[in-house]
C-alpha cells in the first residue's frame, strides 16, 4: 500500500497538491484528486486540438495555389479521442 501512496506523490503536486495537502489526505482523494485532473488535462487539450485544426483549415483554405483544398478533420479521424 505504501508504494502505491509514494507513486501517486509525484502526480499529486504535478496537478497542484501542495506536500503537506497531500499527507493529510487520504489514499482515496488522492486518486480522486489525480483523476480529476487528468480529465481536465485531456479536456484541454482536446480544446487546443479543436481550435489548431480550426486554424490550420482556414490556412489550407486560404491558399491561393489550391482551388479546391482537401481538409480531413482530425475529429473523422481520430473518433475515439473526441468522443
Amino acid at each position: 500500500m505504501e508504494e502505491l501512496i509514494y507513486s501517486y506523490e509525484p502526480l499529486a503536486y504535478y496537478f497542484g497538491l501542495k506536500p503537506n495537502e497531500f499527507w493529510e489526505c487520504t489514499y482515496r482523494e488522492v486518486v480522486l484528486f489525480c483523476e480529476v485532473g487528468s480529465m481536465r488535462r485531456k479536456e484541454c487539450f482536446k480544446s487546443d486540438v479543436i481550435l489548431q485544426e480550426a486554424v490550420t483549415n482556414k490556412l489550407i483554405g486560404a491558399d491561393g495555389m489550391n482551388k479546391r483544398p482537401k481538409v480531413v478533420p482530425l475529429r473523422k479521424m481520430f473518433e475515439g479521442v473526441f468522443k
